[in-house]
């Protein structure tokens, strides 16, 4: 049996070939790819979402305006006021819009003598 030796060491090594494909000196994998395109949406998504104006309704609301002005007299409360101005709403609502015109911190704390500002509808 004859046995041949073969000097390998004179070769010269061939570059390994990759999967991916070289853009401007870097080579990107399909994994690679993937990320970019992943980082590319997230940072479209963030930039359409900061330079977007708020969400606007496109049902209108009846918004009160205040128009009428009153003194408040002794034993009268907000629960009476909301009574004469708007009769056929619900009093609860007209209270809170009486407290939203006029900046009050509760609904309770009304000094008699005190002017406010109520809604017309």
């Amino acid at each position: 049996m004859t046995v041949a030796i073969t000097d390998f060491g004179s070769a010269t090594a061939l570059p390994r070939q990759h999967a991916g494909r070289e853009v401007g000196g870097v080579r990107l994998t399909r994994r690679g790819r993937l990320v970019f395109l992943v980082v590319v949406l997230a940072l479209g998504l963030v930039l359409t979402t900061m330079l977007s104006g708020r969400a606007e309704s496109t049902i209108e609301m009846q918004q009160p305006v205040a128009s009428e002005t009153v003194v408040v007299e002794p034993g009268q409360t907000l629960w009476d006021l909301a009574a004469d101005v708007a009769p056929d709403r619900d009093p609860r609502e007209v209270v809170a819009d009486i407290v939203d015109v006029n900046a009050l911190d509760d609904a309770g704390a009304v000094p008699v003598g005190q002017s406010l500002y109520l809604p017309t509808y």
